[in-house]
C-alpha cells in the first residue's frame, strides 16, 4: 500500500485551477488536483477503531492494520468490511469502501493481509466559486501486506500495491467534461517495523516511497506528468492500565510534482477505554481534527464506529469547507 500525492500541493493547485476555470475555459485544470482524493483513500486509511483514536497508522495491532509488520502477529483468519462517508460544506461527498482478509502463514510468526479499496464521489464545485467546474474522483486499489518476526522483540513487514487506478474529472455545464486525468503507480512500496515494548504496547514505523504516471487532457490539450511522494510515520502505544490504551504518532510527508517539492507534518494522538467486557470508547486528534469512536466485540466478531470532524482541514477547508466523516466496520475472526 503506497502513499499518494497529497498535502499542500492540493491547495496551490486548486488556486491555479480556479483562476483558469471560468466559463471561457481560458486555461488548464491543474493535474495536481488528482492528489485530493488520496487524502481520504487507501494510502491514509487505517481501521475504524484507530480512526476514532486520531487515525493512528503505526503502533496499534488491529484487524485491517496499516503497518504491514503486524501481519507477523496473526494467529487467526479474519475478514474486515469498512464503509466511510465524508460530507463537505460545498456539497462534495466522498464514499469509501474497504475489505480485507488476513491469513496466518505460520501462527504468530508470519502472515499476509490482502486489502481492496474503492473511493467514489458525488462531484461538486469548490466552495463559493461561481462558474467553477464540478470536480469528482474515482479511485480503486489493491494492497498486499506481509510481515514476520525477526527476533523476540522485532517484526518487519513490506506492503505492495500491484493495482492502483485514480481518475479525476472536471465537468462544467453546458460543456460537460472539460478535463480528465488518470494516474497509475508504476513503482512503490511500504515498509513497516515494530518493536514490542517490555511495559506493553508497541513502537512502530512506516515508510512509503512511490512514483506515479499521470496522463489526460484539459482545454490546453493532452497532459503527461510524473509524480513522486515519500512518507515516514513514527508512533508509540502503551497501556496506561488494564482498561486504558494511549498512543501518539508523528508523520512527515514530502511530495514532488513537476520539479516542485513541498512537505507537511503533524501529530496524531488518541486514547481508548474499555467500558465493560464488550464495549470500548475512544477519543482522538488528527493534526487538529477531532475524532471519537465506539466499539462492540463478541467472541468471533466486532462492530466499530468512528466520527471525524474536519479531517485534513488545513488542506481541504479553503476548497470545499469543513467536513464530517462517519465510518463503520465489521470484522469476523475464525
Amino acid at each position: 500500500m503506497m502513499t499518494r500525492v497529497r498535502s499542500v500541493v492540493v491547495v496551490a493547485a486548486i488556486a491555479v485551477t480556479l483562476a483558469s476555470a471560468g466559463p471561457a475555459l481560458a486555461g488548464p485544470a491543474d493535474p495536481a488536483l488528482s492528489a485530493f482524493s488520496h487524502l481520504f483513500a487507501l494510502s491514509t486509511a487505517t481501521t475504524t477503531r484507530l480512526s476514532g483514536m486520531g487515525g493512528i497508522l503505526t503502533c496499534i495491532n488491529d484487524d485491517g492494520f496499516a503497518n504491514p509488520a503486524f501481519a507477523g502477529t496473526l494467529t487467526d483468519y479474519h475478514s474486515v468490511d469498512r464503509y466511510s462517508a465524508t460530507h463537505f460544506d460545498a456539497g462534495l461527498k466522498l464514499k469509501g469502501e474497504q475489505s480485507s482478509i488476513a491469513i496466518p502463514l505460520k501462527d504468530g510468526k508470519r502472515g499476509l493481509q490482502i486489502t481492496g479499496f474503492r473511493l467514489k464521489s458525488d462531484p461538486a464545485p469548490p466552495l463559493g466559486v461561481i462558474g467553477a467546474p464540478a470536480i469528482g474522483w474515482d479511485e480503486w486499489d489493491l494492497a498486499l501486506h506481509y510481515g514476520q518476526w525477526v527476533s523476540d522483540a522485532w517484526l518487519i513487514g513490506v506492503g505492495l500495491s500491484p493495482t492502483f487506478h485514480n481518475s479525476t474529472d472536471f465537468r462544467l455545464p453546458p460543456f460537460g467534461q472539460v478535463a480528465h486525468f488518470r494516474t497509475t503507480a508504476d513503482e512503490g512500496y511500504r515498509l513497516g517495523a515494530l518493536h514490542k515494548l517490555r511495559a506493553g504496547g508497541w513502537l512502530g514505523v512506516v515508510y512509503d516511497k512511490y512514483h506515479e504516471d499521470l496522463t489526460g487532457f484539459d482545454p490546453s490539450g493532452p497532459r503527461k506528468e510524473r509524480l513522486s511522494s515519500e512518507e515516514i510515520a513514527i508512533g508509540i502505544s502503551r497501556p496506561l492500565n488494564e482498561r486504558v490504551l494511549a498512543a501518539v504518532e508523528w508523520q512527515q510527508l514530502t511530495t514532488k510534482f513537476d520539479s516542485t517539492k513541498v512537505g507537511d507534518s503533524g501529530f496524531r494522538c488518541g486514547i481508548e477505554a474499555l467500558m465493560d467486557t464488550n464495549w470500548t470508547a475512544r477519543l482522538g486528534n488528527n493534526d487538529g481534527a477531532f475524532s471519537m469512536g465506539l466499539g462492540y466485540s463478541d467472541t468471533n466478531w466486532t462492530a466499530q464506529y468512528a466520527f471525524i470532524k474536519n479531517w485534513n482541514d488545513d488542506n481541504v477547508r479553503p476548497i470545499f469547507g469543513g467536513s464530517k466523516t462517519h465510518q463503520a466496520e465489521f470484522t469476523y475472526v475464525w
